[in-house]
């Protein structure tokens, strides 16, 4: 195998960042500057009986087309890219042959065909007090389940059990690893951070299956070394090294500047990943939440809560003039985040509980059944009212989170899109009641993966290069006559959760 020598003119990193619909290329220099970001859109199969699947075939060929147009849109030679490092959607279930070809598609994260196997869910509760993550349909361990149910001869076939990032990367470098931040939560053992025995005792899955796992490895290892057929896709340099790399959750959270024993980070997007940096995963007694395996010897407790901004993006839609166009729904948000401001943080009586999602929530509370709601609605509110409290309820759901695990003396760590909201940090450190730091970037996942290539080619420990290349844009601090509000709000917003808990 061809090897690029690292002593000559290297400049750039290369980091994939594959979500669910949307695969992402970014290009940062050296000193984690941001140079280029490509997307392309990848298109998930669904239907009504719970299927989500991606074509394997499919989203490989998407994924290389998205680097070579990176590469060549940046203007960046690829032989500057000194190193190349990937995150994704994480677990599902991503099979190979002894052919190295899928053996079908591929089984993603939200998929909840196993549902139906599971009559009880006390298996989940047992699964908890081992991992301490709540387990998902879509998990790897369930749809092996599943598979030896009801795949019996597709599971025959099966060579390797993969996950999203490690077919991009064999598809780079003909080599097959899993790493450890996705074994954690296969669910497996998650304080050794492998396959856990026990757990598939659970689910009543024979010990064969042991063999269809790959060697597991560190996320800032060396995975292997670009081959020529994949720089031919590619337009990347035959030799260049690429890392392990990690999942999705655990990369936007390094990119955010998780490193650090009780660093408390809030990552809003689609969803809100609420996350507290633990050196144990001690789990939690109360059966929500999820527990990641990190880098070094580091755990993620973490709070995955549906109260992203899709719940702002369904108020505009629907008490707003509905637009298809994004720059259209910016000029909306930006229209009402300034009158918001102009009227020094309004209060209101609607408490709007944000758990716009089918799937229900897992955290702060575990109801699968739960939705969002529109409480204390009077005959003078109007659609800026309506917006006003779904801003408030993402702050108040925030807080419902954290719940007493905050401290006084703590700071949030703030990052995301709705980071760059004019309004939304301040509610959250109002609502908190303790500071909140926005962070410099949007594409998190692919700049943790930069730190991860970055922590191999230079030998650096990972937490000495976060904490020199995080940086802030803002912070906010609580100003004391709103959090009053806030709070008192929080105390019914809190009721009006426990009370609808048994009628969802």
């Amino acid at each position: 195998m061809l090897k690029i020598n690292l002593a000559h003119n290297l400049k750039y990193y290369l980091s994939i960042d594959a979500g669910t619909s949307v695969i992402k290329t970014v290009i940062f220099n050296i000193n984690f500057k941001q140079i280029y970001s490509y997307a392309i859109k990848n298109p998930v199969i669904t239907d009504n009986y719970g299927k989500s699947e991606v074509d394997m075939k499919l989203f490989w060929k998407l994924t290389s087309e998205c680097i070579k147009k990176a590469i060549y849109k940046s203007n960046v030679k690829p032989n500057l890219i000194i190193g190349v490092g990937i995150t994704g959607n994480m677990v599902g279930l991503w099979p190979i042959d002894k052919n190295y070809k899928p053996v079908r598609k591929a089984i993603l994260w939200n998929d909840s065909r196993s549902s139906k196997i599971f009559k009880s869910k006390n298996i989940f509760k047992k699964i908890y007090k081992i991992t301490g993550s709540i387990t998902q349909y879509g998990c790897t361990i369930p749809i092996l389940k599943w598979m030896s149910i009801y795949e019996k001869e597709k599971l025959k076939k099966i060579k390797f059990i993969l996950t999203c990032k490690d077919w991009i990367r064999y598809n780079l470098t003909n080599e097959i690893y899993n790493d450890e931040t996705e074994v954690s939560v296969f669910p497996g053992d998650i304080k050794n951070k492998k396959i856990s025995l026990k757990i598939l005792n659970i689910f009543n899955l024979s010990l064969k299956y042991l063999k269809l796992f790959p060697e597991i490895k560190k996320s800032n290892d060396l995975g292997g070394y670009l081959t020529k057929r994949a720089s031919k896709l590619t337009s990347l340099k035959e030799g260049t090294p690429i890392i392990i790399g990690c999942g999705d959750v655990i990369a936007s959270s390094l990119g955010s500047g998780g490193i650090s024993k009780n660093q408390k980070i809030s990552i809003i997007g689609t969803t809100c990943h609420n996350i507290i940096i633990r050196n144990k995963p001690n789990i939690p007694k109360n059966y929500s939440g999820l527990f990641f395996a990190s880098v070094e010897k580091l755990w993620l407790e973490t709070m995955i809560n549906v109260a992203g901004t899709t719940n702002i993006d369904w108020v505009i839609n629907n008490f707003y003039n509905k637009t298809k166009h994004h720059e259209d729904k910016l000029k909306i948000i930006k229209n009402f985040e300034r009158k918001y401001l102009s009227q020094n943080y309004p209060e209101s009586s609607i408490i709007f509980l944000p758990y716009l999602n089918y799937g229900g929530s897992i955290s702060p509370f575990v109801n699968f059944n739960s939705k969002a709601e529109i409480f204390g609605l009077l005959p003078h509110n109007n659609n800026f009212d309506i917006l006003a409290s779904c801003y408030e309820g993402i702050a108040l759901s925030i807080k419902d989170c954290f719940g007493s695990k905050l401290k006084r003396n703590d700071t949030l760590l703030l990052s995301g899109g709705a980071a760059n909201s004019l309004i939304l940090p301040q509610l959250i450190s109002n609502a908190l009641k303790i500071k909140v730091k926005t962070l410099a970037t949007t594409e998190l996942g692919a700049l943790g993966v930069s730190y991860l290539i970055s922590s191999y080619l230079d030998k650096i420990d990972l937490s000495i290069i976060i904490k020199k290349n995080t940086k802030y844009t803002k912070i906010f601090s609580p100003i004391k006559n709103k959090s009053n509000y806030l709070n008192i709000k929080y105390n019914k917003y809190k009721k009006l959760r426990e009370t609808l808990d048994n009628i969802w």
